[in-house]
Parts: C-alpha cells; structure tokens; sequence
C-alpha cells in the first residue's frame, strides 16, 4: 500500500491563511492533506506531480462568476472554464433566484466537481435575460422568499446579490438594496452589491451596507456609480464603508474593471479585498480570461504576488463563510484543493472593460490543479467567446 495516493514536489508553497512561503512537498492521501513537509521524496506515493520552479497555492477562489448556462443567459460551465483554469471553488453571483434556486442547486451546485456556492439574488427571477433587468418590477424582490431559501440551503447559499445598475434596476436599486440586506440580516448573510452606472450618488448604498457585505464591480470605470472621483481619489464614503467592515471585490466582468480606476485606487492607498472574475460568456475570450489572467492585473498594479493570492485563497473564503471547510488554505486533515501557477516573464497585452490596455511583464497561468485529492486537467483558455444571443 502506497503510502500517499498523490505528492506534489519540489514547488514553494504559498499559503497565506498560514503563513507558508517556502520550498515544500504536500502530500494527499484519500482527497484529504495527510504531510506537508520539507521533502517527500522517499515517500511512497501513487503518482507524483513535479512543481519545481512552480507556485504552489491553496485551491484558488473566485468570488464572482456565473455559472447557471441554460438558464442565465450569460452563464458558462463552473468545471470547464473555472476548475479546469485552476479554480476549485466559485462563488455564482446572483444567477438563481429564489424561484430558479431548485434547478441551480439539482444541476450545478450537486452536479459539478468545482465547489460551487452561491449569492441568491434578491430577485425571484435571478438573472435569466441579459437584456432585461431582473429589478425593473419591485414585485420581484422579495426578502421574505429569498430568506427562505437561504435558511434551508444553508451548505450552499453564502449571502444575497443584488445588482444597482440603472439598466438592471431603474430606480429600484436603493430599495432592492434595503430588501437585500433584510434577507441578509435574518439569515446572518452577506449582500453583495453590484456597483456602476447608478442613477443615485453611490455613497447613498454605500452607507447603507455593514460588516462582512460585500462591494463587486470596486473598480468600474462607469460613473456615476463608481468609487474613484474625478480626481482620482477614493470617495470618502468607500473609505467610511471599509472602516465599518464592508469588503471590496474586483469582480472584473465584461463592463467593470477600468485600469485607470484601479491604478488611481491603488496608488491612494485602496487595494481590492478579493479579487475575481465575474466570468460569463461574454467575457471569457477577453478582456477577463480566466482568475489567474485578472490576478496578473493585479500583479501589474503592484501588488504583491503574496497578496494577490491571499486576495483570491483565504480573503474570499473569510467572504463566502467557508474557511473550516478546507477552503482557500492548506491544512492537515483538509481537503485537498491545490493549484499550482507559474508565472511567464515575458511582454503580454492586457485590456480592461474599456479596451484600454496595458502591457504586463509577468503573467499568471494555471499549469496544474488538484480537487479533493484528485488531479484535475488543465484546459485551455477559451479564445473565442461561445455560442449564443449577443449582449448587443
């Protein structure tokens, strides 16, 4: 009998929940961490994974994606484009609603080797159009329903999204947000709020979110709507939220990362909390790509690449609630999710929402990934965007 059904050798192992940074072997055996030691290399083990001169890190989490295809228009596969770039647990943001829960938790969420967890939308309908918002009818939003569900998926459910565009929303944003963090408060959840192209000063939102809530879309370049003036200051009332315990996320998406808005964040001292996606089909061939591909944005920006994976491992797994299952750490006994990176030293362009572009020299890409114990395939990263009704 081997002695570790799978040993991955020879990388540096980057795991801030802990604090590791330094040459080590991990060793897996039945899905779960059974050593993490200087050398295995005597060890006997069914398959051995060499990541000499690779980054070894927690399961990557991304905090922000859509994966409900059939249903949410925008929608792509959690295991294709998210576990097979390196992700082992996502967040959906807001594709189910309470009326569309049942069949995201039957095909996605019980179906899917990727972790997936969820933010309900507060509305009933989640988001299945992409043209027509889901807040235009009040009706919708009901926090009562919404509350109801979470409370009996309480292993899947991990907070409510709401989305305060003007084009999703109308007027209704504010009172959808006030709806959302009703359900929040019963259930002791988060809201995450979706910012951009408001039609109200956003600070209006901002003041009403508290602790553990969550801010996706930080470094939209839409205004009004967006937290860097124009001036290129971080507007007092972000500041002000951040100091009462509200998150901020990047959640990169088709429309809402700006690189001036996050050089101009940044540079005034106001780096993301998270870091993710906000994958969908309309993204996917570009500007966003994958988790890593957003990660090396922020490299870019100067951040740490220490920080950049605290801000896509243990951050979002303070976020989403689930740290003490294994996610967004290594840990003896834990489940076994492990990514391993690489970065490439060579000149790539990279454009944002707006199509400005910037060229990195350091660049992140997905080279191996293990979920609950089990080496999963890299895929290729998808180029050309899939098939289906445009955004327009």
């Amino acid at each position: 009998m081997t002695q570790f059904d799978l040993v991955l050798a020879g990388g540096t192992v980057i795991d801030p929940a802990t604090g590791l940074d330094d040459r080590r072997d991990i060793g897996i055996r039945g899905g779960r961490i059974a050593a993490i030691e200087p050398s295995l290399v005597e060890a006997e083990a069914g398959t051995v994974i060499d990541a000499t001169d690779r980054f070894v890190v927690p399961g990557l989490v991304d905090l922000h994606v859509h994966v409900y295809p059939g249903v949410a228009d925008l929608s792509v596969d959690a295991d294709a484009t998210c576990l097979g770039r390196g992700v082992t647990t996502v967040a959906d943001g807001g594709s189910a609603g309470a009326n569309t829960w049942p069949g995201f938790r039957r095909w996605v969420v019980d179906t899917a080797r990727t972790r997936v967890v969820a933010f309900l939308n507060i509305s009933l309908l989640g988001q299945v159009d992409t043209h027509l918002g889901e807040l235009h009818d009040l009706r919708f939003a009901d926090p009562e329903r919404a509350a109801r569900v979470a409370v009996a998926n309480p292993d899947a459910i991990v907070g409510f999204k709401v989305r305060l565009s003007g084009t999703l929303a109308g007027d209704n944003g504010l009172e959808a947000l006030r709806r959302a963090l009703w359900a929040g408060r019963a259930t002791g959840l988060p809201v995450m709020a979706h910012i951009g192209g408001t039609p109200f000063e956003i600070g209006s939102a901002l003041a009403l979110m508290g602790a553990g809530d969550i801010v996706t879309h930080s470094f939209t370049g839409w205004n009004p709507g967006g937290i860097v003036d124009d001036d290129g200051r971080v507007i007092p009332a972000a500041r002000n939220a951040r100091a009462r315990g509200v998150r901020f996320d990047v959640g990169h998406g088709g429309g809402s990362f700006s690189w001036a808005a996050a050089e101009a964040a940044i540079a005034d001292g106001f780096e993301p909390d998270t870091i993710s996606t906000d994958l969908h089909r309309f993204n996917i061939a570009g500007p966003v790509g994958d988790l890593p591909e957003t990660m090396s944005k922020l490299l870019h920006l100067g951040v740490p690449l220490e920080r950049v994976i605290a801000k896509t491992t243990s951050a979002p797994a303070t976020s989403l609630g689930v740290p003490g299952r294994g996610v967004g750490r290594l840990e003896l006994g834990g489940v076994a999710d492990v990514t391993v990176l690489a970065i490439e030293e060579a000149p790539r362009a990279l454009a944002d929402s707006l199509g400005a572009v910037r060229t990195v020299t350091r660049h992140l890409v997905p080279v191996g990934v293990v979920r609950a114990g089990v080496s999963v395939p890299i895929q290729p990263r998808v180029t050309e965007p899939p098939e289906g009704i445009s955004p327009g």
